[in-house]
């Protein structure tokens, strides 16, 4: 589909600078979306900024925000002020592999602002533009770790089920208003949250960042759940189907007590 036609000229992603957030910002230009990026780390924005502009035409503009901080809005509504977003991307998310007590509270508190109040404030911020004008749509990046239950990163895989739940009621309510909700669950992928676990130890080879973004593009409007990879699409389907919870927690903490650096 033309992106520019269904969704509009303008795409904000969160998490930008890096990973699945940055190959986000890189596919949506080459379909001709200009685009807001937002992250913490300012020079590599600006650095991806330029290499879009220059190399696809179309218009950046770079929001430095750190959505841990309650007042982040602050940063990213004089970007957008004069604009309308018509997609909205929140990649933005950390992981703390380890044992949950070596985790501060802080820390805990941190991934929650991160990867569930700032996307739920974001969303709404935005969803309310994307009805009025009855065209929109608004990702959720997740992870199959919402799909269960998972020692060693148990407050992670939380904030991932609430992402994948809140697509799935979200893309109900406001598909028939024009707002396409999808929730990207990608398995492990070669990005910087993969730094705290041995690979080698992992069942699973991580994926490249590029076919993770173009398949959950490629299905947006289509599917409200996008889960990239076959082995990933087996474990969920195993976890739901031949597993009980518990069963799937103890496969998961298992996997994770084994490639988990400490």
């Amino acid at each position: 589909m033309n992106f520019v036609e269904q969704y509009g000229a303008w795409a904000l992603v969160t998490g930008a600078s890096s990973g699945i957030g940055e190959e986000f910002a890189r596919q949506l230009a080459q379909k001709g979306l200009n685009l807001v990026l937002v992250a913490r780390r300012g020079e590599r924005l600006q650095k991806l900024s330029g290499e879009l502009n220059g190399k696809h035409g179309v218009e950046t503009r770079v929001a430095v925000a750190d959505l841990s901080a309650a007042d982040f809005m602050s940063q990213i509504d004089p970007v957008i002020k004069d604009i309308s977003i018509g997609l909205l991307v929140n990649s933005a998310g950390i992981m703390y592999i380890n044992n949950y007590l070596d985790m501060s509270a802080a820390d805990e508190l941190r991934l929650i602002d991160i990867n569930v109040k700032a996307p739920a404030i974001l969303s709404r911020r935005l969803a309310p533009e994307m009805v009025n004008r009855g065209r929109g749509g608004i990702i959720f990046v997740a992870s199959i770790l919402g799909y269960m239950g998972t020692p060693y990163s148990a407050a992670y895989a939380a904030t991932k089920a609430y992402e994948i739940a809140v697509a799935e009621g979200l893309n109900f309510e406001l598909k028939p208003r024009g707002v396409d909700v999808m929730v990207l669950c990608p398995g492990p992928t070669k990005t910087e949250m993969l730094n705290g676990m041995d690979m080698e130890k992992m069942p699973m080879k991580p994926m490249e960042p590029a076919p993770v973004v173009a398949g959950a593009l490629a299905d947006l409007g289509k599917k409200v759940r996008h889960i990239p990879g076959s082995v990933n699409k087996m474990m969920v389907w195993m976890n739901k189907r031949l597993m009980s919870r518990d069963m799937a927690t103890t496969m998961m903490g298992r996997t994770m007590k084994a490639s988990v650096r400490t």
